[in-house]
């Protein structure tokens, strides 16, 4: 049922947008919301003019692209990513229609301000461009840096590792540390929206409960290379958390983790699994509060 209203609801929001762009009709012997969402998922693009693409259709493209991507939540992972990489293979017909489709799936899918951000669904479009025989090699050199940064760290993988020297001088590996959840935080001491994250974070009820009980530690990593002014602010990053810098400078130097700016957050699981990249304060809070209601399970 559920499936059913989210479906009926996207096709009406597509209906009343006005868009240009013509759906395929989804067969009657498809009943059930899954199987015909599964169709229109694959079958999206079937009718847009690819290696002809005119004005009129291309000023439609940007929303109907976003109701496209909405319908991901509705089929399989491997479902979206395969008609990802086949509606980019179908816009290599022409460069100009490519670059328009993977500007506009970087927006969506890649750019950290978008609601639909996802590097799952990103990695399929990156891969299909930089495989389009159309482009030239000055073409690949920002996508392909993406999907370098894309490739690494992926959600469910392990962490990429590294030495942390700690405030009291110890040190130990970032994979060493204790088998609990960990917000690993990567900040900048002169960083003022990292001032205000830290102090949000500290007087968090939830999170101070979770530390306090081992449910949750929170690592706060330096990057630079000014060691002697770490020291003198790391005071300021609160006593209950893990602070310290990274002694070898392999964060930056190998580009072990993609921080498009300070503050950047990494949620791990126990095992120092990849939960979420490049994560946001909200994404951060529902998985707080995804371990107090499993903490009191």
């Amino acid at each position: 049922m559920k499936h059913f209203l989210i479906l009926s609801c996207l096709l009406l929001a597509m209906a009343a947008s006005g868009q240009s762009i013509q759906l395929p009709a989804i067969p009657d012997s498809l009943r059930t919301p899954e199987s015909r969402a599964a169709f229109l998922v694959e079958h999206y693009w079937d009718l847009y003019p690819f290696g002809q693409s005119t004005k009129r259709a291309e000023l439609a493209v940007e929303q109907s692209l976003v109701n496209y991507i909405d319908l991901f939540r509705l089929v399989p992972l491997e479902n979206a990513q395969a008609s990802l990489a086949a509606t980019m293979r179908q816009a290599s017909e022409e460069k100009r229609t490519l670059f328009l489709f993977y500007n506009l799936f970087e927006k969506y899918l890649y750019d950290l301000a978008s609601p639909m951000r996802d590097e799952r669904l990103f990695l399929p479009v990156l891969t299909a461009f930089l495989d389009s025989p159309i482009l030239k090699e000055e073409d690949k050199v920002r996508p392909e840096y993406l999907l370098k940064i894309v490739r690494q760290n992926q959600v469910g993988s392990i962490a990429s590792d590294f030495s942390i020297t700690f405030r009291d001088g110890t040190q130990q590996n970032l994979l060493a540390l204790p088998a609990r959840p960990t917000l690993l935080y990567f900040y900048d001491p002169d960083c003022d929206d990292c001032r205000l994250l830290s102090a949000e974070l500290e007087r968090n009820a939830d999170i101070n409960r979770l530390i306090r009980e081992d449910h949750l530690q929170i690592v706060a990593i330096y990057t630079g290379e000014d060691t002697d002014y770490w020291k003198e602010t790391s005071a300021h990053i609160p006593s209950t958390w893990l602070c310290g810098y990274d002694d070898r400078f392999t964060i930056l130097n190998d580009e072990l983790y993609a921080l498009p700016g300070f503050p950047t957050l990494y949620i791990l699981d126990e095992d120092k699994r990849v939960v979420r990249k490049e994560a946001s304060l909200e994404a951060v809070m529902q998985e707080i509060a995804r371990l107090c209601v499993a903490k009191s399970e």
